[in-house]
């Protein structure tokens, strides 16, 4: 597979346009407008000849038409491993695994059903069963019967991504674009955002590898990107298909599924929320702070997972957080897995 061109020739583009937009609004002195005849010479301009005669070609392609087509290209290599789940009232994506129409897709998306109609990007449909889920991941199996020729998604090694790494969500007909903001509480969080209906979309690095699913969690509805790490997601996957107890079950930590940072009068302040986690689950909300988890203090963002740590997923814990107007209120919180 050809990766694409280095992130750093995306923002070099992003920066000299910029650049150039601020020095051009600054300037007071008059401007001429280029004649047709310079605009032309400009666009397509008079081949150089060199030696014997010979043209010199033109100019490899570059910019935002080189980015454009890029991203074609990236998009049209993964989207043929992203297929359509529809479970009754609830739609999302699935990821092919195999050439046979093993894939996996959120569990929350599958969650009560044991049967979903999966539809893959040429339009061909197939009955698939919920053969395996976790719930603590998020993570679900399914396999369809009769299909072959599939093209399984191109997972990479999550290990390796960096808060601001260029990210693609890519979906069943859905496509977004943003950046690594946050890699918190088990899941990568990115600016890329996510619509109703993109639960389980392939989220992709520039070298269009699949370093995570994406997941709306149950609410199903528009939230901030979130997606589970593909390393994860494999992990789960080969224990649903040997049928042994999921990793991330027994020995698992429990998470408030937050993103926090140190606040400025103590506590950790909540930067973001895990679409559907425990801590959005039970109405917190971002811009609060929390100050106590099961009455033990916290004093800064760091203190936050030592005391989480005492605890086991599926645990009840009163958390006290301090709201933006100085109030504080505990708020019952089930600990998740992650």
């Amino acid at each position: 597979m050809v990766g694409l061109r280095h992130p750093r020739n995306w923002l070099g583009t992003a920066l000299f346009a910029g650049g150039a937009a601020l020095v051009l609004a600054s300037c007071t002195f008059p401007v001429r407008f280029a004649t047709p005849e310079e605009v032309q010479q400009a666009t397509a301009p008079t081949p150089i000849t060199v030696g014997g005669g010979a043209v010199a070609p033109p100019p490899a392609p570059g910019g935002l038409d080189q980015i454009q087509a890029d991203l074609r290209k990236l998009i049209g290599q993964v989207s043929p491993s992203v297929v359509r789940v529809d479970a009754g009232t609830a739609s999302g994506n699935g990821l092919l695994i195999d050439s046979a129409g093993t894939l996996v897709t959120p569990a929350s998306l599958v969650a009560g059903s044991q049967q979903v109609t999966v539809t893959t990007s040429t339009g061909q449909k197939y009955t698939g069963v919920v053969a395996g889920t976790d719930a603590n991941s998020d993570v679900a199996l399914v396999r369809v019967s009769g299909a072959t020729g599939l093209t399984p998604a191109p997972f990479g090694d999550s290990t390796g991504v960096q808060i601001g790494d260029v990210v693609v969500s890519i979906g069943s007909g859905t496509v977004s674009q943003g950046i690594v903001s946050q890699i918190a509480a088990g899941v990568i969080v990115t600016t890329a955002p996510a619509a109703s209906g993109s639960s389980g979309s392939a989220l992709v690095n520039i070298a269009g590898a699949v370093i995570g699913m994406t997941t709306l969690g149950p609410s199903a509805t528009s939230a901030q990107g979130v997606a589970i790490p593909s390393n994860q997601v494999n992990a789960v996957v080969q224990q649903l298909i040997a049928g042994r107890p999921s990793p991330t079950a027994p020995s698992a930590k429990a998470v408030l599924g937050v993103g926090v940072t140190d606040a400025p009068g103590g506590g950790a302040l909540i930067q973001s929320l895990v679409a559907g986690g425990p801590a959005a689950s039970a109405g917190i909300q971002t811009g609060w702070t929390i100050v106590s988890v099961g009455g033990h203090p916290i004093a800064n963002a760091a203190a936050l997972a030592p005391v989480l740590a005492q605890y086991k997923p599926g645990q009840r814990v009163a958390v006290t957080v301090q709201l933006p107007d100085g109030s504080t209120r505990s708020v019952q919180v089930v600990l998740g897995s992650g």
